[in-house]
């Protein structure tokens, strides 16, 4: 039986034209985009082509993105070059949101959880969608403060709306791109402060262009509105998984289940049990799945983004996260569920 994964909200396989596009790329276009010559001034041209071409899917103008090489390091750019202006006022962040995000704001002289908000809040941060759970979040509304969403697991699984932000951020590979391309996104007038020396990006992110995955990334995003059609035909796909693991009596809950969530994820807490063994015994059958982020997966650190929803430590360390590819079909859940009964 060949191997089912369900690991999607980690990563992707690229979209076989994004992985066409990186290839030519790295044959016709590997030329520097800052150089004034004629090769390094066709290179700027693909750039800027693929610049406006994604900023389109987005709807947004092109000289509002920068190009990054990953969400972490866009949200790093982000929240750092805002808090030399920003930092001595409180941020309002989702308590479950990634490290990526976390990590930066350490900077900051205070830091609160929604929904707490206080008055003179600078900013606040929210995660579209968790990748953990697959909850989806409302951006909350503060006069005054600067609303960043982290976009990175509903980019192209769910409709992603700017208007209620001022910046966002986006992952690449998340979506049939490359790895080592993500956006982001900020609209003019924000108090932000350059990291990075160097001319590119409007002088916004030093450092050459990726641009093999930057074109990688415009080919994947032809193919946006079906990638999206297809992960919202997997909820039904998802119930009927739950549906199934809920009627063994074995102790199992679905972690947000009746919340608006990603249509491909189902997060079980198996109480009880092992998350690391069990996401092992499924490898070892044939099922790549995960115990919750990446960046936890191996850790003996329980996910804050378990513990925050008033989960037990011991609790967060028996969870699984099952999250499907567009194109995963009903006998890979089956055959998902099988094994699982059996497993435990």
């Amino acid at each position: 039986m060949p191997r089912l994964y369900f690991d999607a909200n980690a990563t992707t396989p690229p979209h076989p034209e994004a992985a066409e596009a990186v290839q030519r790329a790295m044959v016709e276009d590997w030329a520097n985009p800052t150089s004034t010559h004629r090769e390094g001034q066709r290179a700027r041209y693909r750039l800027e082509e693929a610049r406006r071409e994604i900023a389109g899917s987005l709807g947004v103008p092109p000289s509002e993105l920068v190009f990054c090489a990953s969400a972490t390091e866009a949200l790093h750019l982000l929240l750092r070059g805002l808090q030399p202006a920003l930092g001595d006022r409180p941020a309002a962040v989702f308590p479950g949101e990634h490290s990526a995000c976390l990590n930066p704001l350490r900077d900051w002289s205070r830091v609160t959880w929604l929904p707490e908000l206080p008055a003179g809040s600078a900013t606040v941060i929210q995660m579209a969608a968790n990748n953990e759970t697959g909850i989806l979040y409302d951006m909350p509304s503060v006069l005054d403060a600067v609303p960043i969403k982290d976009c990175a697991q509903a980019w192209g699984k769910v409709p992603v709306d700017l208007s209620d932000c001022d910046a966002a951020v986006f992952s690449g590979h998340k979506v049939g791109g490359p790895r080592g391309v993500a956006l982001l996104w900020m609209r003019p007038g924000l108090p932000w402060e350059a990291l990075m020396e160097g001319p590119q990006e409007r002088r916004r992110r030093g450092g050459t262009e990726d641009l093999p995955a930057i074109l990688g990334l415009a080919a994947a995003l032809r193919h946006l509105t079906e990638r999206q059609a297809a992960n919202g035909a997997l909820a039904p796909i998802r119930d009927a998984f739950e549906a199934e693991i809920l009627s063994w009596n074995r102790d199992l809950e679905v972690i947000g289940q009746g919340s608006l969530r990603l249509p491909n994820t189902s997060c079980v807490l198996f109480r009880g049990r092992n998350g690391e063994g069990l996401s092992a015994s499924l490898d070892l059958a044939g099922f790549a799945v995960s115990t919750g982020s990446a960046c936890h997966s191996g850790s003996v650190k329980p996910s804050h983004a378990i513990t925050t929803l008033g989960y037990s430590l011991e609790d967060a360390r028996s969870v699984l996260r099952f999250s499907m590819l567009p194109d995963t079909q009903p006998d890979d859940v089956a055959a998902l569920a099988a094994v699982l009964k059996r497993l435990t």
